[in-house]
């Protein structure tokens, strides 16, 4: 929720960079600048969350073509997109399975391997202990996470 109230906030702003007047000539622009001025607006729209306001057409990009303006803040925004996203994902699979021993994962990844992703759990039991069953299965999701991300050898 937090995520898209930024997201609208954000996008008012950018869209002010856009609508305001640009007189199309690129060369005699700071397209650099420009930028750095419309991330900064970005930036402090999505700061202030949903008290954001329109943003206001950066005066470093005058003279920058509005197609270039709309590509530049596609960009932007496709930053500020992936950068959410990447946060709102787990960062480490490998130490929510700290408490699972080797030889569990390795019979996991046996299982999974073997069977094309069904488990018998209660196999699973005798090799992984006497794990809760929420923690044998968050183990099972864990090892399918890391073995779908991983990258294949050559």
């Amino acid at each position: 929720m937090k995520t898209r109230t930024a997201a609208c906030a954000a996008l008012l702003a950018l869209t002010a960079a856009l609508t305001a007047c640009s007189g199309g000539d690129d060369a005699k622009a700071d397209p650099a600048a420009c930028k750095t001025a419309m991330r900064k607006q970005l930036q402090d729209a999505i700061d202030s969350g949903a008290s954001a306001t329109p943003g206001t057409h950066p005066s470093q990009c005058d003279g920058i073509a509005t197609k270039t303006l709309q590509k530049y803040a596609g960009e932007l925004m496709a930053d500020q997109v992936g950068a959410a996203v990447n946060s709102a994902l787990p960062t480490d699979t490998a130490a929510a399975t700290t408490s699972v021993s080797p030889e569990c994962r390795a019979w996991i990844e046996d299982q999974l391997h073997s069977t094309g992703g069904g488990i018998d759990a209660t196999e699973g039991y005798k090799v992984c202990g006497d794990l809760p069953e929420d923690e044998l299965n968050q183990a099972i999701e864990d090892v399918t996470n890391s073995l779908l991300n991983a990258t294949p050898t050559p």
